[in-house]
């Protein structure tokens, strides 16, 4: 009798455990659903970054990305930092003013070299190759890294150097600053900007090409929107013409100076003189961004 009455009892606490059980499974099951929603929504998100702010953002964590060759190993790196899924060993240390081993520090006395090597007549390879060779290996990957040059078949410190000065001789030859690459979008700040228009004898320029600036906002949705276009217009433009974009919130000076008043504006600059072409408010496309662009190009 007293088994007759334990056996319902078993019954009905296995009941109510598998209805608490697939309860806790459904609420789990959209949770998880939430989640994957919210990550998918993050990489679009990040995908509407260009690669220059990828990095930038990366830079500003610590984070390394030497080792990310394409756009989405840099969006993978950069989502894996935001929820806080990288290990210790992709932190870069923090620069010091006695540690000349720290990259950072290595990519400034490059880029000043760069900019000393653009106010003169011709670029001094000699020079340029000799303060390479006074830095690491790993210092030379890393600025092969951030100037976008694959090093992964380089073997020898030498073939890292040389590597450096061709694609600072490059960016000499077509850009007054050095900061902007045949094909590439260059995020550029004001001192850059001030080069790429000042007006220099026609002898003293490797390349004429017209500069192609976007004026953005990171909150700006068209501008986000836009981004990728830029990116395969400057492929299909090569070095034809210039391309580059400027955070007008970063250098709003710059912005009042141009008369930006609606986000993206983009502005068409004479490869020569440095005046105003053309300029049209609001996002295009990339066709409509090569059309723009090839119609000043001599």
């Amino acid at each position: 009798m007293n088994h007759d009455t334990i056996r319902p009892f078993h019954f009905f606490s296995n009941r109510v455990s598998k209805s608490n059980a697939l309860s806790s499974c459904a609420t789990f099951a959209t949770f998880t659903d939430d989640d994957s929603q919210q990550q998918q929504q993050q990489r679009q998100d990040l995908r509407f970054m260009s690669i220059r702010e990828i990095k930038d953002e990366l830079k500003e964590m610590g984070i390394s990305f030497s080792d990310c060759f394409d756009k989405d190993s840099l969006i993978e790196r950069l989502e894996d930092a935001r929820n806080g899924n990288l290990s210790s060993a992709f932190k870069v240390a923090s620069p010091s003013k006695d540690d000349n081993s720290n990259p950072s520090r290595s990519s400034n006395s490059t880029t000043t070299t760069t900019a000393r090597n653009s106010t003169g007549s011709a670029f001094n390879r000699e020079a340029t190759a000799a303060d390479l060779r006074t830095k690491t290996v790993r210092q030379l990957r890393t600025l092969c890294a951030e100037s976008n040059i694959r090093w992964a078949n380089l073997i020898e410190k030498e073939e890292l150097v040389q590597a450096l000065v061709q694609y600072q001789e490059e960016c000499l030859k077509f850009s007054r600053s050095g900061k902007i690459m045949p094909g590439k979008v260059a995020l550029i700040d004001d001192d850059t900007l001030t080069k790429e228009l000042t007006t220099r004898a026609a002898s003293s320029l490797d390349s004429t090409a017209p500069l192609l600036l976007d004026v953005f906002a990171t909150w700006c949705g068209p501008c986000k929107m836009m981004s990728p276009f830029l990116e395969d217009a400057a492929a299909q433009l090569g070095d034809k013409v210039r391309v580059a974009k400027i955070d007008s919130d970063q250098y709003p000076e710059w912005a009042s100076q141009l008369n930006v008043r609606s986000l993206p504006t983009i502005i068409v600059f004479d490869g020569k003189t440095g005046k105003e072409l053309e300029r049209v408010e609001g996002a295009l496309s990339k066709d409509q961004l090569v059309q723009l662009a090839m119609k000043h190009v001599a």
